[in-house]
């Protein structure tokens, strides 16, 4: 019996030792729909899916409120709800001024230098190596009064001086992260344990983590500063984007009839020095006898066949001689006869030349090194560009190939460089499932407005493509993982067709809760002000109750918050709050006899904590078909309540009800429930880490 006991403590530490030693391995895969991947999973279409789910458990996962990308995220990575992440949408409106502000991060300004003071600075040390300069020339030279002679060359270096004193900015911009909480990665890497994350969303400014690795994922812009800019180029005189370019989409028109031009490339806007304007890079386009288009930029010359991909040229942007920005794209010729059509994706941050303060990866040479290693790869955070198919700019095939090309080779072969490593700790995330859902959806969906039967085939093949490539990614990732290893695959959100939208507040002015300046008995033309691109047209805020600002956050304008609020907080405030849940949640619309809106939230409802000031006083999610408009998401208020949604992006998940976009769960060990949310993932992760969280959670580990 003493014999016995005596191999009790090495049996438990031997198993404790292997646990230790397995690595845990999380994949996220953007907006991969449960009802999708279970359709699929039925038709045998994802095998290495389905064995994952046999070997260990397969459940849907309810995401955050809202069913946001940042939002869902933020919560896996910190454990917190959205009030606590303060990560709740994509747009924060500044309560003083009404205006919209990005929510994963805000831009400041550090000194550079010595600030305002860099010019006169620069002069003055050209003085002073001007006179000690002269001064011993002087001697040499054998020269009476050596400091008079030293005048001169004193006052040449001080000109020098001022014009490259004028070449420093006073101040650079810098990136902050807004979003809170303790990254699991941050716990893992205080406890020694190595760890590698790549292109998680909201990690962008990169922070250092002891023994860790980060690549910065959605939060990085690209090189003008935006989600996602591309240009397109075409001859073309009757070109017309689709939707009124309500994706800013940079339009270059080129003369027609020609076989030469000389163009250029559109920078980022010069905030160095406050000028406003944007960075110009030349660009020469020449047709050849074959029928190639010779693109020269940059110092690079490169032919291009119509339907083909440049390969990754540097474009270079100066600010003057002495400070310069560069990035990273591809063109694709989309047509030479009997227009030019050319395509430029969004440029990306040039890894090699990243600013101060615009940090890409942890350690700052970290993306460095892999770009230098493994060739180039986009580094912008939104890599996969939606916003060109979405304006019929490209086709959907060029968009796949986008996806095939970033995703199935450059982001796969980061993945297998981090597998081959010994890190125990690997997380890493793929967009491109949700990408395909927001442009194709309507292929899925025979009741969209958008949906062409001749080409829903073909488009739900591409869809289908997407979904098998994430299975072939997790199949790989299987393959190369050891019996005491954890595999984890989930998304964020699922997905739904986006029918309708809903313009919430065309809907709160007309209801009289947000009043406009229309002239004393005139109510009759209110629809005359419901001007289509204007931020709050005719808004009259001394009048105003309640409006609506990002993707389903309303907020009432509240006395002592708002700079114009006339809501007093207590009993008119909560009665407000309650008359607006109930009577949207009755809204029907009369063209289909559905509600729009699913379900409205009071923030304490599904926030355990929060700043009062910064998040909406209620969340409006819609039902399935509808969404919130785009105009909505920043004050505008379109004619109607309602409209059909036409557009390409014909999926969506961003104001939907959480719980009728399910996102998914795999791993391959036995789940001990199935009723999962975002939250339960991270104490999860510190329990396969063994763990401790700083802080109490909402969540409940699942294994």
């Amino acid at each position: 019996m003493k014999t016995r006991w005596f191999w009790l403590p090495l049996c438990v530490g031997s198993v404790l030792w292997a646990q230790d030693s397995g690595r845990v391995v999380v994949l996220g895969f953007d907006g991969a729909d449960a009802m999708l991947v279970e359709q699929y999973l039925a038709e045998g279409k994802l095998p290495h899916l389905a064995e994952l789910a046999r070997a260990g458990g397969y459940a849907r996962l309810t995401p955050t409120v809202p069913a946001q990308t940042p939002v869902s995220w933020a919560t896996f990575t910190t454990g917190r709800d959205p009030g606590g992440t303060q990560i709740f949408d994509f747009l924060r409106r500044d309560p003083l001024t009404y205006m919209p502000t990005f929510a994963v991060a805000e831009e400041t300004k550090t000194p550079f230098l010595l600030g305002q003071w860099n010019r006169p600075a620069a002069v003055a040390l050209a003085l002073l190596l001007g006179l000690g300069l002269g001064w011993v020339l002087a001697r040499l030279l054998g020269r009476q009064t050596p400091w008079l002679h030293a005048l001169p060359v004193a006052l040449l270096l001080g000109g020098v001086g001022y014009v490259v004193g004028g070449w420093l900015p006073a101040n650079i911009p810098q990136v902050v992260s807004r979003r809170t909480g303790t990254p699991f990665w941050q716990l893992a890497g205080e406890k020694g344990i190595p760890s590698t994350v790549a292109r998680i969303p909201v990690t962008f400014p990169a922070t250092p983590f002891p023994h860790g690795h980060l690549l910065a994922g959605l939060g990085v812009p690209d090189l003008r500063g935006r989600i996602g800019a591309p240009a397109y180029y075409t001859s073309d005189p009757g070109f017309v984007p689709g939707f009124d370019n309500e994706f800013s989409i940079e339009i270059i028109r080129l003369p027609p009839g020609q076989k030469h031009w000389k163009t250029k490339i559109l920078g980022p806007q010069d905030r160095l020095f406050g000028t406003g304007s944007y960075l110009e890079s030349p660009l020469t386009l020449e047709e050849n006898p074959d029928g190639s288009l010779t693109l020269a930029t940059c110092g690079q010359e490169v032919r291009l066949a119509v339907g083909s991909w440049s390969p990754w040229l540097r474009v270079c942007f100066g600010f003057n001689p002495l400070i310069r920005v560069t990035g990273w794209t591809r063109f694709k010729l989309l047509a030479l006869h009997p227009y030019l059509k050319l395509y430029l994706q969004p440029i990306n941050p040039d890894p090699l030349r990243t600013p101060p303060g615009f940090d890409l990866s942890a350690p700052r040479q970290w993306a460095a090194e892999l770009f230098r290693a493994l060739g180039p790869f986009k580094t912008v955070g939104w890599a996969i560009d939606t916003w060109a198919p979405s304006e019929k700019v490209v086709d959907e095939q060029t968009f796949i190939e986008d996806i095939e090309h970033t995703e199935g080779q450059e982001f796969r072969r980061l993945l297998r460089h981090f597998l081959a490593g010994n890190d125990r700790l690997l997380v890493h995330y793929f967009e491109f499932t949700d990408r395909v859902g927001h442009i194709l959806w309507r292929a899925l969906d025979p009741q969209h407005p958008a949906h062409v039967a001749d080409e829903a085939a073909r488009l739900a093949g591409f869809v289908e493509r997407a979904y098998r490539l994430m299975d072939d990614i997790v199949g790989e990732v299987k393959g190369q993982l050891g019996p005491e290893d954890v595999l984890v695959v989930l998304s964020d959100h699922g997905f739904s067709t986006w029918r309708r939208s809903f313009h919430i507040n065309t809907w709160l002015a007309r209801e009289g809760y947000l009043a406009l300046t229309a002239p004393s008995g005139q109510v009759e033309n209110l629809e005359n002000l419901f001007n289509r691109g204007q931020f709050w047209p005719n808004v009259d805020w001394g009048r105003t109750r309640a409006y609506h600002l990002g993707l389903g956050g309303l907020y009432i304008n509240l006395a002592g918050r708002e700079r114009f609020g006339i809501v007093a907080p207590g009993e008119e405030y909560e009665a407000l709050r309650r008359e607006l849940a109930a009577r949207l949640e009755a809204l029907v619309d009369p063209s289909t006899g559905a509600h729009p809106v699913s379900r409205v939230f009071l923030r304490e409802q599904v926030y355990k904590s929060f700043d009062p000031t910064l998040i909406p006083d209620l969340i409006v999610t819609t039902s399935l078909g509808y969404r919130i408009s785009w105009q909505s998401a920043l004050g505008g208020m379109p004619e109607g309540l309602f409209e059909d949604n036409a557009r390409v992006w014909s999926g969506d998940h961003c104001t939907l009800d959480p719980a009728l976009v399910p996102g998914v769960l795999f791993v391959n060990r036995p789940l001990v429930r199935r009723d999962l949310s975002m939250v339960d993932v991270y104490p999860t992760l510190l329990k396969l880490l063994r763990l401790r969280s700083q802080e109490p959670l909402s969540g409940h580990a699942f294994l």
